[in-house]
């Protein structure tokens, strides 16, 4: 049998750029190693995807100049901060893209 197990890089070789990823939309369970390792290969133009909004994953990417548009119902930290702050900033910059999916 093949082995389905494989390290951070050789996952993150699999997303290029322009790809559509999708993360869950809290705060637990976000794969910041995959993330780090995205930014590190300076992949560019994805489109985030959160399910059931977004939170640090989503902004992250953003603010490392991996996604360029997201799309989810909502993007903030939970009761940490109500609007993330990637998000916000190059959102008034017209930077990046939000579709809304509510």
């Amino acid at each position: 049998m093949r082995e389905k197990l494989v390290s951070v890089e050789q996952a993150a070789q699999i997303v290029k750029d322009g790809d559509h990823i999708v993360f869950n939309g809290s705060m637990d369970w976000t794969p910041m190693a995959m993330l780090r390792e995205l930014a590190r290969r300076e992949i560019r133009g994805i489109t985030a995807l959160g399910v059931v909004g977004g939170a640090m994953n989503l902004d992250f990417l953003l603010g490392a100049g991996v996604a360029d548009q997201v799309e989810t119902c909502s993007l903030g930290f939970d009761e940490y901060a109500r609007v993330a702050p990637n998000y916000e900033r190059l959102q008034k910059q017209g930077r990046m893209r939000m579709l809304d999916n509510t």
